[in-house]
């Protein structure tokens, strides 16, 4: 009777842990920003060329909850941009205000992304969210492309435009011409699950 009772026990145990795994939600999955190779680039229009500067994303993570929904947050800074030119690089960090207003952030979420059964795989969504840029704080949409190389590496990228003006950011000028006010950024992120 012991034995008989014991294994009855047993049984409901392990069929109520089972049970108790099953009802327990999923962890999210974090990634984080692999710098060195990843980039943010902007591109400003003048009449007589197009200037393009290039920085390295200082941190960035993102979290994959299990309903789908992509949470990100990622920050750079104004003085890292690079166009090549070391007098270009100072008139915009002057125009920027760089001392006061050191960095540049994004934080936004998109819903509908799932980590694929097949490798690799791309999915596009829309990361609706906010950028912080001269002291100054403004919604922003990224149409942003989401591959998955594997269940932990993925690459996203997206472009948009954003206002100088709708940031208060001087426009600078050339020939006493002043650049477009639209300011195009180019993001491309490499993320790996848990680092």
């Amino acid at each position: 009777m012991k034995r008989s009772s014991l294994a009855v026990l047993a049984t409901l145990f392990l069929s109520t842990s089972a049970l108790a795994q099953e009802a327990a939600p999923a962890a999210p999955r974090m990634y984080s920003v692999k710098s060195a190779d990843s980039s943010l680039t902007y591109r400003l229009k003048h009449k007589l060329h197009v200037v393009e500067g290039t920085a390295r994303p200082t941190e960035g993570k993102a979290r994959l909850m299990p309903d789908g929904t992509l949470q990100v947050a990622v920050r750079a800074n104004v003085a890292d941009f690079d166009s090549g030119n070391s007098n270009r690089d100072a008139h915009m960090k002057e125009a920027t205000e760089e001392p006061k207003y050191p960095t540049i952030e994004f934080k936004g979420t998109a819903s509908g992304v799932k980590v694929p059964t097949a490798f690799p795989a791309e999915q596009t969504v829309a990361l609706k969210g906010q950028i912080t840029f001269h002291g100054v704080k403004q919604p922003v949409e990224v149409p942003l492309k989401v591959v998955f190389t594997s269940a932990k590496d993925v690459t996203a990228t997206g472009t948009f435009q954003i206002s100088l003006e709708a940031f208060k950011v001087e426009r600078p000028s050339l020939l006493m011409v002043k650049v477009d006010d639209a300011l195009d950024l180019e993001t491309k992120f490499q993320l790996q699950e848990g680092k």
